[in-house]
């Protein structure tokens, strides 16, 4: 067979095969034609989804900003005085709040595990409570800082080893005032403070010192039990509070310190070198000193927290909260002083079995005020917050 004969027989081989590429081709074709279509049809179902999604979950947090502020400024009651909170903070379809035609929320408020705790649970709702198309849940614990209503300008004691005694000893030309004629300030929805100085031991004086006594109270009140400190003394998860807050403001510190001039306002907290809880039985590489010195020539706000214990001696201005686990030794020369009040728990003495938390106070007056204590001469909100690692979309 020649080359040509060849040639055409290939030829007419191939004839036909246009037609079923073509329908492959259109097949194809129809094919993703068909799948951007239903894409382009789903795809605005999918966006107005999110959309209300997203609209639900801004009405829940409108419900916790709600609930926050109804806490801070009284109008929701504290305590409560009942599990849950009444309307409109009862978290009932009745309460439902219309933030505007896109949607609303309902908000419950309800008592935590501590005092200064609630649970707050918000619903977002979008379009409405009646036919929502979109739903969120948030839930968290809201907190403040503990109101601190210390019944003392010194208080000594709570915390103590079974082993240890606690003693005061106010020494010198010594000034502890809590009464109004001497300075002190009290806050109108607190008791009265008991005394000038509170212990669960023994006070001892020595010299001429001053002990103003508070209305209707006394100048020194030994020897009163443990339990008397409960409710203005930080439990472990109080602690735990305010070393998160210290450090997410930058005052956080370990170890053994020093201070010749104030340190910042606000919440100082000097924690143990390892971030371990101070105990009665804590290792000696655990336990703090703090000492505080120098003429300052301003003064200092806030709480100075301390896992351990504290030192303080010259001319120095401090006002709000001096709160130590362990023991306090104010040797004050001038005339500035303490105003709020001085707290030593004495979780463990250091020294002895004999705890000698104020020594030798000298001139320097230590005034009672109630308000410095509870906002740390003004640098402490009293407002509801919510409670670090605690928002929670319920169901995320």
């Amino acid at each position: 067979m020649n080359s040509t004969a060849r040639r055409v027989r290939l030829l007419g081989n191939e004839r036909g095969m246009a037609l079923p590429m073509t329908m492959i081709v259109l097949t194809l074709i129809t094919t993703l034609a068909l799948a951007f279509l239903a894409l382009a049809a789903t795809e605005p179902v999918i966006a107005n989804n999110h959309m209300a999604s997203a609209q639900a979950r801004a009405m829940a947090e409108s419900g916790i900003e709600r609930a926050l502020w109804a806490l801070s400024s009284g109008a929701v009651a504290d305590p409560l005085g009942q599990s849950t909170a009444a309307a409109p903070y009862d978290g009932a379809q009745t309460s439902y709040v219309a933030m505007s035609t896109n949607g609303g929320f309902t908000v419950r408020i309800q008592d935590g595990a501590a005092a200064n705790e609630r649970i707050i649970t918000a619903v977002g709702y979008v379009p409405n409570i009646n036919n929502p198309i979109a739903k969120k849940e948030i839930r968290l614990t809201a907190t403040r800082f503990k109101k601190l209503d210390p019944p003392c300008a010194i208080c000594a004691g709570g915390e103590q080893p079974i082993t240890a005694t606690t003693d005061i000893q106010i020494g010198g030309s010594a000034h502890v005032r809590a009464s109004a004629a001497t300075g002190a300030h009290f806050c109108g929805d607190a008791p009265l403070p008991q005394a000038a100085a509170m212990s669960q031991g023994t006070i001892n004086t020595n010299g001429s010192p001053e002990l103003a006594a508070p209305p209707g109270g006394q100048g020194t009140i030994a020897n009163v039990p443990a339990s008397s400190f409960n409710s203005f003394i930080f439990t472990d998860a109080d602690m735990a509070m305010l070393r998160d807050m210290a450090k997410a403001q930058g005052t956080y510190l370990q170890g053994s310190q020093s201070f010749s001039s104030p340190p910042p306002n606000g919440i100082v907290f000097i924690d143990t070198p390892s971030g371990n809880t101070f105990t009665n039985d804590s290792p000696s590489s655990d336990i703090v000193d703090v000492d505080i010195h120098g003429n300052w020539s301003q003064g200092w706000s806030g709480w100075l927290i301390v896992a351990g214990s504290v030192r303080i001696s010259g001319n120095v201005q401090m006002t709000g909260l001096l709160y130590s686990q362990n023991d306090v030794i104010l040797h004050g020369t001038g005339t500035s002083g303490f105003t709020g009040a001085v707290i030593s728990t004495n979780r463990m003495d250091t020294t002895s079995t004999r705890v000698s938390d104020i020594e030798d106070i000298g001139n320097a007056p230590i005034t009672y005020d109630c308000p410095a204590v509870r906002d740390g001469g003004g640098t402490i909100s009293q407002k509801w917050f919510t409670k670090p690692g605690t928002f929670r979309e319920v169901g995320a």
